[in-house]
C-alpha cells in the first residue's frame, strides 16, 4: 500500500507548481480548511472520514484565489461560478458522517 500525498504535495501535483513559493499560501489554506471543517462537524482535528474532503476545497480555494468574494468571474469569454460555501458539494458526506456519530444538523455558511 502506497502513502497517500500530503495535502500541499496533491494540490502542487494538480496545479502543476514545481516549486515551493506557494507553499506557505497552500499550508494556509490547509490550515484555515481543516479548522473550518473540524469546528462544522463539532471535533476537534478532521475526522480520517472526511480527510479526501480538505484536498478538496485546499485545491478549490488555491484555484479561486484573487477571487475570493465573488459568486462568479467573468473574463475573455470564460465564465466561472462559485458555490456559496466551500463546503456545499460535501453536504452529503458531513451529513452522512454527522449522522453516523448521532449528532444533530451541521449549519453550512
Amino acid at each position: 500500500m502506497t502513502d497517500k500525498p500530503s495535502v500541499i504535495d496533491a494540490v502542487k501535483t494538480l496545479a502543476g507548481i514545481k516549486d515551493d513559493l506557494q507553499d506557505d499560501v497552500i499550508k494556509t489554506l490547509e490550515v484555515m480548511t481543516r479548522d473550518q471543517l473540524a469546528m462544522m462537524v463539532d471535533e476537534q482535528v478532521v475526522p480520517n472520514q472526511l480527510e479526501p474532503i480538505v484536498k478538496n476545497v485546499v485545491l478549490a480555494r488555491f484555484n479561486r484565489l484573487g477571487n475570493e468574494g465573488y459568486s462568479s468571474y467573468s473574463q475573455d469569454g470564460e465564465s466561472i461560478s462559485y458555490p456559496s460555501s466551500d463546503f456545499d458539494e460535501y453536504a452529503s458526506t458531513i451529513s452522512r458522517y454527522m449522522a453516523e456519530q448521532n449528532r444533530g444538523k451541521i449549519i453550512m455558511w
